[in-house]
């Protein structure tokens, strides 16, 4: 899959289905994503985004139209196909067909093939001070299956600096339609369970990101694999070889106390596919059986990680601890 376009301050770059839900799917996508809150200004409409025509084919391309030269002076979003999925909130990794246009000179600059081969896939999330492109306020409020056209303005599509790879001027605004494929959990969203005598206890910071805490961290307290379920999910149940969208991190049982991966730290999620040889035995272990929307701790002793290897900062014999957020199934 290749990551969207992503629109900087003075740059784009190229980095790198779902869209129909029947009304059992969405009651059970309505559950799953029930209580969460934006995490960007939800998208607005107007007579600018009004003036984009799209037309959907059977195969390939839309077909996309509007006045140039077309000024934004604030995004604006149009719904052109209503989808039946859950709703983007912000902060989420998407997977979605796109194209991009000059809104000056009508050409287009970046699309993906619109067949399914190369969907982008990003976490769209608020822009930081280093800046970015804001398709979290563009996006937020729209369903899984949907197609949007967005008029950006300058400032929220690129920082108001010019792109000259592209022929962007400073005052251009951007045309963008997007077709979104699928949706997943920013984060467990479920049922809290009580947690068992001896594990690990979990804590989470501001921003939602696991740690861990432990009395003794000098021995293991576990021989075997064993595993606790902190919430309880409410979407489908985890299958061997099935691909799963995971939030992480992974921590040495060990005076060091070492944490030695983390896609929390990297602010991307991470998707495997839970087959033998592909990931090491525990791990699949604790997602097996699982439910999407759960957080699971896990606790794998050496025969259930890397036995007697060394793995980057993990020494050989090590106990291994997880914190485990499931945030789909599917790619």
């Amino acid at each position: 899959m290749r990551k969207i376009v992503a629109l900087v301050a003075s740059a784009v770059l190229l980095a790198s289905g779902l869209t129909g839900c029947s009304s059992a799917a969405q009651n059970l996508d309505d559950a799953l994503f029930t209580g969460l809150k934006n995490q960007c200004a939800p998208l607005v409409t107007g007579s600018t985004a009004d003036q984009i025509s799209v037309t959907e084919k059977k195969s390939g391309k839309p077909t996309v139209k509007f006045p140039t030269p077309l000024r934004a002076t604030v995004t604006q979003s149009k719904i052109v196909k209503e989808g039946t999925g859950p709703v983007f909130t912000g902060n989420q990794l998407i997977n979605f067909e796109y194209q991009g246009y000059n809104a000056r000179t009508g050409k287009l600059f970046q699309s993906s093939a619109w067949n399914g081969t190369d969907n982008a896939s990003e976490v769209l999330a608020k822009p930081t001070a280093n800046g970015g492109a804001d398709f979290c306020h563009a996006l937020t409020g729209a369903r899984e299956g949907s197609i949007v056209a967005v008029a950006m303005s300058p400032k929220d599509s690129h920082g108001s600096q010019p792109i000259a790879q592209i022929g962007v001027r400073k005052n251009d605004s951007l045309v963008f339609v997007f077709k979104i494929k699928k949706i997943f959990l920013p984060r467990a969203n479920g049922k809290a369970q009580a947690a068992q005598n001896g594990f690990p206890q979990i804590v989470t910071d501001a921003s939602g990101v696991p740690g861990v805490v432990l009395q003794d961290w000098s021995k293991p307290a576990f021989t075997k694999f064993a595993s606790e379920t902190l919430i309880q999910g409410f979407g489908p149940v985890l299958k061997k070889n099935d691909w799963v969208t995971v939030h992480y991190s992974g921590f040495v049982w060990s005076s060091s106390k070492t944490k030695f991966d983390s896609s929390w730290d990297k602010n991307t999620p991470a998707q495997f596919q839970l087959k033998d040889g592909q990931l090491i035995p525990g791990f699949i272990k604790a997602l097996v059986g699982q439910k999407v929307g759960s957080q699971v701790v896990a606790v794998l002793p050496p025969d259930e990680a890397y036995g007697q290897q060394e793995s980057g900062s993990i020494p050989a014999n090590s106990t291994l601890i997880f914190v485990i957020d499931i945030l789909g199934v599917g790619k």
